[in-house]
């Protein structure tokens, strides 16, 4: 005795081949990424370049990001600690990532003291940088007695440490 008869196999497997074909279809739209909707810190007055963020304001606004893009952002005030603008901010504005800098330590054309260390052999001058720089740059110095340039990088406390070329 058969349970099905041959039309309603014909009409099962149509509607299995029907789903698959809507399964492949759907599989094939690019699904987009989900827009995470947040709360970030904003400036709340324009800061300009080199201005330290939290000193002139921050508040904070509610914002839909994509969640592929969330990571470029700035996404709380302990971000903010110990940076300064590297471009203009505006009020009310998402702050990105890169327009964070740490301060400059060494100025241009500030005296500084350049620092030479190997084994057993300490030798410190007096340069000028040539251009600012923050702790861990790489800055072109000008020797004071010498009037050799020469490139160092920028230590914690101000000064320059150079390395035998």
């Amino acid at each position: 005795m058969e349970w099905v008869s041959k039309r309603e196999r014909l009409a099962v497997w149509i509607y299995g081949i029907g789903v698959l074909v809507v399964a492949l279809v759907l599989l094939s739209i690019p699904v987009r990424a989900l827009a995470a909707d947040i709360e970030l810190p904003v400036p709340s007055v324009v800061i300009y370049p080199g201005q330290v963020i939290l000193d002139r304001g921050v508040s904070s606004a509610r914002f839909k990001i994509p969640g592929a893009n969330l990571a470029a952002y700035v996404v709380e005030n302990g971000m903010l600690t110990d940076k300064v603008a590297r471009r203009t901010l505006l009020p009310n504005k998402p702050i990105m990532l890169a327009d964070l800098k740490t301060p400059d330590i060494v100025r241009a054309g500030v005296p500084t003291t350049i620092i030479y260390r190997e084994a057993g052999v300490y030798i410190a001058a007096l340069g000028t940088p040539l251009a600012s720089a923050a702790e861990g740059d790489m800055v072109r110095v000008r020797n004071a007695d010498s009037g050799i340039t020469i490139s160092g990088i920028v230590a914690a406390d101000g000064s320059i440490e150079v390395q035998a070329p």
